[in-house]
């Protein structure tokens, strides 16, 4: 079962924050997740809408200039990364789940993502993913090589119907709602599933029983 760093190693670390993503690589994490938002020239790598859990910053993120993000402090002097930064801090390390959150990121990510396709990251290794099935399908008309990740609450019809139009890898579903018919449900759809967000050994455990495929964990 695969281990993915949520957010990095969140637990240990500031969240979404290179430190997060170098100690996962150093505790040998096959993958890391991270989120990526835009701001009001660019895309910044942070889960919140608002600024103000993860930052010592105020207001919405959408409505901040890069030059004004990069300034803040990100926990323990960490700024809020940008999604390259991530991308050359992982390649060759580790595999990287793009996590787009909030309107209008997949036009905006479009460009790094076909760099790195052509560049030195395989598509073994990269995934796109996100709750706006609409994103994906943009992903999927322009990178056809490129993995992507079908997340939702529950394994539902609709959200495997949401994979096979994109033609998922992944579907990503939440802890609380899986059992032996969500696994199926992934399965039948082409998909593996990975579940978030997955802390304890015993929930693990149960996890790898029922045939999951991958845990995002604060804890890798």
């Amino acid at each position: 079962m695969l281990r993915i760093a949520h957010r990095g190693a969140s637990s240990e670390a500031p969240e979404n924050t290179l430190a997060a993503i170098r100690r996962a690589i150093d505790l040998g994490t096959p993958w890391v997740e991270v989120d990526v938002q835009a701001c009001a020239d660019g895309l910044v790598v942070i889960h919140d809408e608002t600024l103000e859990r993860t930052t010592n910053g105020h207001g919405a993120v959408a409505d901040q200039p890069l030059a004004a993000l990069r300034a803040l402090d990100a926990g323990h002097g960490e700024r809020i990364p940008l999604p390259g930064e991530v991308l050359d801090l992982c390649c060759g390390r580790c595999g990287v789940n793009l996590e787009l959150k909030g309107p209008g990121v997949a036009p905006l990510l479009l460009p790094l993502l076909r760099e790195a396709l052509a560049g030195g990251w395989s598509s073994r290794d990269l995934l796109a993913s996100s709750f706006d099935w609409t994103q994906l399908a943009t992903l999927r008309t322009t990178l056809p090589r490129l993995p992507l990740g079908v997340l939702t609450e529950q394994v539902t019809g609709p959200a495997c119907a949401a994979a096979r139009a994109v033609q998922a890898s992944v579907i990503g579903c939440a802890l609380e709602y899986v059992d032996a018919a969500a696994v199926g449900a992934a399965h039948g759809a082409g998909c593996r599933l990975w579940v978030f967000t997955v802390n304890s050994a015993d929930d693990a455990a149960r996890l790898a029983a029922l045939g999951v495929d991958g845990v995002f964990t604060d804890r890798p």
